[in-house]
């Protein structure tokens, strides 16, 4: 009797170490190929205040690279936003090829409301060689700070479903098929229009409430094409990946330095 009580027990857990097992796999499968092909990362810091005035001393003896944005609207798309981050508010981004820490509390006086995000760029995990060259043939560059420069920084996390998948279930919902468009090949149709970056969060053994920063730019001019690229992305008969997303937010901005 007891063999039988405790064996559905028993092989639930099980279920649970075997993809425990195949995602540290998976894990350390990209972290030797990453460390074979010597990716180059960076790590980056936004941190939003009031105020320029707030935000003025990191900027102070910092050797990263500087980038300075002004907010003009915060969207809460899945889940909720920062109450306090609104239009008006400034933002500074540090860019560092190694890892940096904010002193927060030793840098702003006391009751300063600032809003910090963070992330490091990886190996692109989910495109093929192929895809890779033809991303990197289209895509343009990074913008010169103008005031027609737009900048959308969108945190997103995921759920724990998201993150049992086996890692080739996660790649195939990015792909393409007779079904469906998938993340890759809706992106790779903006890519001469919008440029992108994408930072991972989930593994900086720090508690945040995003998996990925996924940062954005394109000139005033092509708004209204981001917008599709969003709204298509979001549409999971076309991209079924968006369905395993608990947090999304945008970070309209304008980069101004």
């Amino acid at each position: 009797k007891e063999s039988l009580i405790y064996a559905p027990i028993c092989t639930h857990f099980s279920s649970i170490r075997e993809v425990w097992v195949r995602e540290q796999a998976v894990r350390r499968k990209l972290e030797s190929r990453m460390a074979k092909e010597s990716l180059p990362r960076t790590w980056v810091h936004f941190i939003a205040g009031a105020n320029e005035t707030t935000l003025r001393p990191l900027t102070t003896g910092q050797s990263g690279r500087l980038s300075r944005y002004h907010v003009q609207e915060v969207v809460p798309v899945r889940g909720e936003a920062p109450a306090n981050l609104a239009q008006g508010w400034s933002v500074v981004c540090i860019e560092t090829s190694v890892p940096i820490s904010i002193p927060v509390k030793s840098l702003f006086p006391s009751g300063s409301s600032v809003i910090q995000f963070h992330g490091v760029t990886q190996h692109l995990q989910y495109t093929s060689d192929a895809q890779r060259q033809e991303l990197d043939r289209r895509s343009i560059s990074e913008l010169e700070p103008s005031d027609h420069t737009k900048a959308v920084l969108i945190p997103i996390g995921k759920s724990e479903e998201w993150w049992k998948l086996a890692h080739d279930q996660r790649q195939g919902h990015f792909q393409k098929t007779d079904a469906r468009e998938g993340h890759t090949a809706i992106g790779l149709n903006y890519v001469d229009r919008v440029f992108r970056k994408l930072y991972h969060s989930r593994y900086l053994n720090v508690a945040l409430s995003y998996d990925f920063l996924t940062y954005f730019e394109f000139k005033d001019a092509y708004e209204q094409d981001f917008r599709t690229l969003l709204a298509e992305l979001r549409d999971t008969r076309g991209n079924p990946e968006w369905a395993y997303v608990n947090l999304e937010f945008e970070i309209w901005m304008t980069k101004i330095g």
